[in-house]
C-alpha cells in the first residue's frame, strides 16, 4: 500500500494533509515558502534533507487534472490582497525576464510526519497569472518536456506555389 493511500485509510482523524507551495523565479527577491492549512506555519524536511520553514498564506489550491498523466497542474487562488505577487512581477518586468516562467513546487505532507513528503514534489511552471483587489490567482502546469512534432509545415511564404491550391 502506498504512503498516500495509507494516509487515507489508516491515519487518525487528527492527522491532516498539509499543502505546501515553493514559488521561485531568478528575478524574485526571495523564494516563497507558503502553506495553505497551518496557521502557525510549519517547518518540514525536503527530499534533499534540507529544512525549510513555510509561512501561512490563505489560499485555495485545486487540482486541474489527474496526477498520473504528463499534463497535470494546479490552480491557486491567493487571499493576500495583492501583496505578494505584484511586487515580484514588477521585479520580473524590470529585469526583462518574462521568457522564464516562475516555478512552483507542490508538496503534500502529513501533519504528524514532517520529515518526508506524502506526495511530491510536483514541479510546475506558472502559465497564467491574474490579479485583482482580492488577491492573485495563477495556473501552474507541468513543463512541456516531451513536445515533439512530426512532419514539416508547408506554408505559403515558404512554398508560394501552394497558393494556387488554396
Amino acid at each position: 500500500m502506498s504512503a498516500y493511500s495509507e494516509f487515507f485509510f489508516k491515519s487518525p482523524r487528527s492527522v491532516v494533509q498539509l499543502q505546501l507551495l515553493e514559488i521561485s523565479h531568478p528575478s524574485f527577491t526571495q523564494v516563497y515558502y507558503k502553506v495553505r492549512n497551518a496557521r502557525l506555519g510549519v517547518t518540514v524536511t525536503h527530499e534533499d534533507a534540507s529544512s525549510h520553514s513555510y509561512t501561512y498564506l490563505p489560499m485555495q489550491i485545486t487540482q486541474s487534472d489527474s496526477r498520473d498523466d504528463l499534463d497535470t497542474g494546479i490552480n491557486v487562488q491567493f487571499g493576500d490582497l495583492g501583496e505578494t505577487l505584484p511586487k515580484e512581477l514588477d521585479a520580473v518586468f524590470a529585469a526583462n525576464s518574462y521568457d522564464t516562467p516562475p516555478t512552483v513546487k507542490y508538496r503534500v505532507y502529513r501533519s504528524d510526519d514532517l520529515t518526508q513528503p506524502l506526495y511530491g514534489p510536483l514541479i510546475l511552471q506558472i502559465r497564467s497569472i491574474s490579479q485583482d483587489e482580492n488577491g492573485a490567482a495563477f495556473e501552474a502546469k507541468a513543463p512541456r518536456l516531451n513536445f515533439n512534432r512530426t512532419g514539416r509545415l508547408y506554408t505559403v511564404t515558404e512554398f508560394p506555389m501552394l497558393r494556387g491550391f488554396l
